[in-house]
């Protein structure tokens, strides 16, 4: 079960390095990569909905443990930052990450791509990230 639990850090982790990596190559090529829409959307969504599949197996394998992120990042050394893995939050995350992808979608096809729709996906792959953490770090099973 450890090499299950260690791979829930991916879940908020992969759109939040891949909106990064964006957002550096929007700042050294921003002209390029305003008119590269497309690739853009589709890299967001798939980190999105890669992060749903990742919670979706954990959620189907029934895992539901707890992870101290002090052993992971030097930063949290002397905090107790607890990321919560249970059911609960899987489902959460999971429907989180399908209901982004499906506002990315329609911005893709309701939005005019114009100079600031790039930045736009790059802030809702920031967000989904941010939210997804947030999530990770509520033990929602106890509010229940």
């Amino acid at each position: 079960m450890g090499n299950f639990i260690n791979s829930t850090i991916l879940l908020p982790l992969i759109p939040l390095v891949t909106s990064l990596f964006i957002f550096i190559l929007l700042v050294s090529f921003n002209r390029t990569l305003n008119r590269l829409t497309k690739p853009v959307t589709a890299l967001v969504a798939l980190s999105l909905l890669s992060s749903a599949f990742i919670g979706a197996f954990d959620y189907f394998k029934k895992i539901e443990e707890e992870l101290v992120l002090s052993e992971f990042l030097e930063f949290f050394k002397e905090t107790n930052l607890v990321m919560h893995l249970n059911l609960v939050n899987e489902k959460i995350i999971i429907f989180f990450s399908l209901i982004m992808i499906l506002i990315i979608g329609l911005s893709f096809y309701k939005l005019p791509r114009k100079k600031g729709y790039v930045a736009l996906i790059i802030s809702l792959g920031l967000i989904s990230s941010s939210v997804m953490i947030s999530i990770l770090l509520i033990d929602f099973s106890a509010l229940i």
